[in-house]
């Protein structure tokens, strides 16, 4: 047998990634997209395959260098429509019959398009689209606005490259978003296509983005969301659910209530439609659980089918296999009497169950695994989902709902996986004095090494409202393939543990979860003694990159860390990111405010203590964090003549590890590994200089 080879940050360009599955009309084929890096590119492609339910050799349907995605099954099942940048990398609706023939281009538009759903009689198809902005030009002598757009336009397509604004005239609050720069002034409307004809109308106006359109099953209407509220950019949390008729119309409100209504799906006799939501009328960020709900299409209110249910019922697994996407839609049983849905529990992503009337949830699947998406038709008793664990970077599945008995179809990274010496962590849990319990995994580097001491690097996830868990990370499996323990967990704060452990933490950045973290390394040092206390490191990225600057401020016990698009002061932070809600509910003030709390909660203020050798990640183009966070602490750090370098990423932004581009995603793995190899690894580390112990260690400076 040959020997597996490491896990590199070059191993990236090959591995391949599941983003998407969409079951036949007859539940008989899977149609799922893979995504893969170019490297002479530097880029991603994406294409489309598909596979039996019952198994077999997969069929590749698209080929080139594209990006084809946002599949839609006909409702006869013989073609499918999807986007694709196959003509001049712009992005348009094709179909393709999967009887054989050249994919038949369906539209000419200027933007962006998602979410495609046919109608039930297969005559058109609904979308998302958002239509380009004429450049801002300025105002000219004699210009005329309308005559200015016509000729942008007719410019733009005589010149492939795309000539950057004069200025920007901003007037929205929320004018910008991380992986989208500065918004344009246009928004995302529903709009329908016309098959035969190729007309394409849209269906909403207004100042306000909608989500993705479910058709009716009788074809007359299409439920969305949106927030429509006429000073909506001040209530980002609101979403609500509308229908309209296929034919045309005014917007109905269906869920009037408070709190967020996302993700519709249509019971099967079109009498009822499940969605994901809750009731909070104003809530700290993602604390509150996200249940399966009902709603009829006639009015009337909103129904929770798990009120009593603590865990939120949506994928909120972290890993740097893919950036966040949109939650997955609830699925009907074909009888329409229960409801599936994915939940985020204990580091897993599991299958629920829930009677349509209401009831008490049922966990389908067991063990540790991570469904990241899941599909189902009315004609099919089985779903097709997207699997992963710690070694298994995404399988195409058949899922049977009442058994949870799970059959592999197709898995784009076995063959490469057989070469890697990919490592399964161990779990463990840690009881701590409050009484709750914090889970852990420790990943070990390959190999055996009896008697040897080990250097370990702690990880601390985002969010803060996501989980760690059962699904397999590249950048965890680099670092241990170089010879550190890597150790992760979920401390209070994140998702998974119920609503209270998610809440611990509002008001108190930087309390109980720092609490947890120290009391998990102390567990992780006691349970393996192999690992050398004097070689600590940490690392973390968004949420986790203040955890790591504030770990560094109240602490000497890390040899070494590395904050990854990291805070340091809350304040800007809610002040220049593309965060528009309220921070009350999560930080108890105003950001403008002189609030003594932000001072309390924000790494900044305790920089002086910082002794740690300290590298910082940032991206230029990270509207989430942005960069300023990472510069403030660079400065104070370098004027306190303190060890510190920074690594800045043009061109990136707050996703960089998930979805930037692959060759500054390769450069990012390499300065962190070298950075914990050139500070942790014993024959160097022997060489480090004693520092002088950080400033009243552990010093919480807790104002309570």
């Amino acid at each position: 047998m040959p020997e597996l080879k490491p896990v590199a940050p070059e191993s990236l360009f090959q591995l391949q990634f599941v983003d998407a599955v969409a079951l036949s009309p007859d539940g008989d084929r899977v149609l799922y997209q893979v995504r893969s890096i170019n490297p002479e590119k530097d880029g991603y492609e994406s294409h489309l395959w598909l596979v039996s339910m019952q198994g077999g050799e997969p069929r590749r349907l698209t080929f080139g260098e594209h990006k084809n995605g946002s599949a839609a099954w006909s409702p006869d099942g013989k073609s499918i429509a999807f986007v694709s940048d196959r003509r001049d990398k712009k992005a348009q609706i094709y179909r393709l019959s999967l009887e054989g023939g050249e994919a038949e281009r369906l539209t000419d538009l200027d933007g962006q398009i998602a979410g495609l759903a046919w109608s039930p009689d297969g005559s058109k198809i609904s979308f998302s689209y958002r239509a380009e902005d004429p450049p801002e030009t300025g105002h000219l002598p004699g210009s005329i606005p309308e005559k200015r757009a016509v000729e942008a336009k007719a410019e733009k397509k005589d010149k492939k490259d795309k000539k950057p604004p004069t200025f920007l005239h901003l007037t929205r609050l929320h004018y910008k978003e991380d992986g989208q720069s500065f918004l344009p002034k246009s928004r995302f409307q529903i709009h329908l296509l016309d098959i035969a004809t190729g007309d394409v109308r849209p269906l909403t106006t207004g100042e306000w983005d909608h989500a993705s359109a479910v058709w009716s099953p009788d074809g007359k209407w299409l439920v969305f969301s949106a927030n429509r509220l006429p000073d909506a950019d001040y209530h980002a949390t609101v979403m609500d659910l509308w229908l309209i008729p296929a034919s045309g119309g005014e917007p109905k409100n269906l869920t009037p209530q408070p709190g967020p209504a996302f993700s519709p799906a249509w019971s099967p006799d079109g009498s009822q439609i499940a969605f994901l939501g809750n009731d909070a009328e104003a809530d700290a960020w993602g604390a509150k659980n996200i249940h399966l709900w009902t709603v009829s299409p006639h009015g009337g209110p909103a129904r929770d089918l798990m009120p009593d249910f603590d865990r939120s019922a949506m994928d909120l697994m972290g890993t740097d296999l893919r950036d966040f996407h949109e939650s997955g839609a609830p699925v009907w049983s074909p009888d329409g009497t229960t409801i599936h849905c994915l939940v985020s529990e204990d580091g897993s992503t599991h299958l629920y169950s829930i009677p349509a009337k209401g009831g008490v949830p049922k966990r389908v699947t067991s063990g540790a695994l991570a469904l990241l998406a899941a599909d189902g038709v009315k004609r099919g008793k089985d779903l097709a989902v997207i699997r992963c664990d710690h070694t298994d970077a995404g399988s195409v599945a058949r899922l049977d709902p009442t058994t949870g008995a799970i059959t592999t179809l197709a898995r784009p990274t076995a063959k490469l996986f057989e070469t890697l010496a990919i490592q399964a962590p161990e779990e463990f849990w840690v009881t701590m004095p409050e009484g709750h319990r914090v889970q852990c995994w420790m990943l070990k580097p390959p190999g055996n090494h009896p008697g040897k001491k080990h250097p370990m690097i702690l990880e601390i996830h985002g969010g803060p409202r996501i989980q760690y868990g059962a699904c397999f990370f590249h950048e965890f499996q680099v670092l241990a393939s170089a010879g550190f323990y890597v150790l992760f967990s979920n401390p209070r704060g994140a998702q998974g543990y119920g609503e209270a452990f998610t809440r611990a933490i509002v008001f108190d950045w930087g309390g109980p979860d720092y609490d947890d973290l120290m009391r998990v390394v102390d567990e992780a040092l006691r349970r393996y003694p192999e690992i050398d206390p004097g070689l600590l490191g940490v690392t973390g990225g968004s949420y986790g990159g203040y955890m790591t600057n504030w770990i560094v401020g109240h602490t000497d016990r890390f040899r070494a860390a590395a904050t990854q698009r990291s805070v340091v002061d809350l304040k800007t932070l809610l002040l220049a990111g593309d965060f528009s809600d309220d921070a009350v509910p999560e930080f108890g003030d105003q950001p403008w405010r002189d609030s003594p709390d932000f001072r309390r909660m924000s790494p900044i203020t305790y920089v002086e203590n910082i002794r740690t050798p300290l590298l910082i990640l940032h991206s230029l183009e990270d509207h989430r964090c942005p960069v300023e966070e990472a510069e403030q602490l660079y400065t104070s750090l370098k004027l306190l003549r303190r060890d510190v370098e920074m690594v800045l990423f043009p061109g990136e932004s707050h996703g960089l590890s998930r979805g930037g581009t692959p060759s500054r995603r390769v450069a990012r793995l390499h300065f962190l590994r070298e950075w914990f190899v050139r500070h942790l690894k014993p024959e160097s580390a022997t060489k480090a200089a004693a520092r002088t112990p950080a400033a009243a260690e552990p010093a919480m400076a807790k104002a309570k």
